[in-house]
C-alpha cells in the first residue's frame, strides 16, 4: 500500500469512528483476570499452579460472536472457538442480567464458559471465565452495554 493510499484509510477510518464512537468501543469487553483457581482431587477450589502467569493479565471479547479476540496471557489457554467452533451468546447482557457464553466441542470434549456481570453496578463488571483447560478465571471487565 502506497503512504497516500494508507494515509485516506486512516482518514476514513478516523471519520467513521467519529460518527460511532459508542458502538465501536461498546462491541467489546476488556478484562483484567484478577483471580486463577483449579478444581483440586478433594473437589475443592484452590489457587491455581499457573495464577502468577494470569494475574493482572487482560483479554478482550468482541460480545456480538462471544469470542476472546487477544489477551496479554497465553492465548492456547484462554481461547473459546477454533476453525469450526465459535461461543453460543446465550444472554446479551444488560443492566438486568448477565451476559454468557458457552463453546463446546463435542468431538474432545472441550467446555468453555463466560459470564460478565453486566447488571452490577459500576463501571467494572465482574466476570467468570470456565477455560477450555479447566481453570477458572475471575476478575473484571470494562466496556460492554454501557
Amino acid at each position: 500500500m502506497t503512504r497516500r493510499g494508507f494515509i485516506l484509510k486512516a482518514l476514513l477510518s478516523l471519520t467513521l469512528m467519529s460518527f460511532f464512537p459508542s458502538s465501536a468501543f461498546a462491541a467489546q469487553y476488556t478484562c483484567t483476570i484478577t483471580g486463577v483457581l483449579g478444581l483440586t482431587d478433594s473437589g475443592q477450589y484452590a489457587t491455581h499452579e499457573w495464577e502468577n502467569f494470569y494475574l493482572g493479565r487482560k483479554f478482550v471479547v468482541d460480545r456480538e460472536p462471544g469470542k476472546v479476540i487477544s489477551t496479554t496471557a497465553l492465548k492456547a489457554r484462554l481461547k473459546n472457538f477454533d476453525e469450526i467452533h465459535s461461543p453460543r451468546v446465550l444472554s446479551r447482557g444488560d443492566g438486568k442480567s448477565p451476559f454468557k457464553s458457552i463453546t463446546m466441542i463435542e468431538e474432545t470434549g472441550e467446555l468453555s464458559v463466560l459470564q460478565i456481570n453486566e447488571n452490577a453496578a459500576g463501571p467494572q463488571k465482574p466476570f467468570y471465565y470456565q477455560t477450555f483447560i479447566g481453570m477458572l478465571l475471575a476478575g473484571t471487565c470494562a466496556g460492554g452495554a454501557q
